[in-house]
């Protein structure tokens, strides 16, 4: 993939702002913060990019909702596949 998610045309989480795409970790076990990721998710679900955000995601980024998954969901796969996050 040569295109950052933010160069993607018309990506669905551009009408929508950063809100619900950007939670502290530690309120993710917080009643409100999951539905705002279920919100982000459904959001990301209806976007055509969502595959090629969530791939750029797992590899570069620690926070946020990416292609529809969360933090902990990106690090399961980064797990997974033997990657590290690089984040200097």
């Amino acid at each position: 993939m040569s295109k950052r998610p933010w160069e993607f045309e018309e990506p669905v989480c551009a009408e929508i702002g950063s809100f619900y795409f950007y939670l502290d970790d530690k309120d993710e076990r917080g009643p409100d913060s999951i539905s705002d990721y279920n919100i982000a998710k459904a959001l990301c679900f209806q976007c055509i990019h969502r595959v090629d955000c969530a791939e750029w995601g797992i590899s570069n980024e620690a926070h946020g909702v990416w292609g529809g998954m969360t933090p902990k969901e990106r690090a399961y796969q980064r797990q997974r596949r033997g990657l590290r996050l690089d984040l200097s």
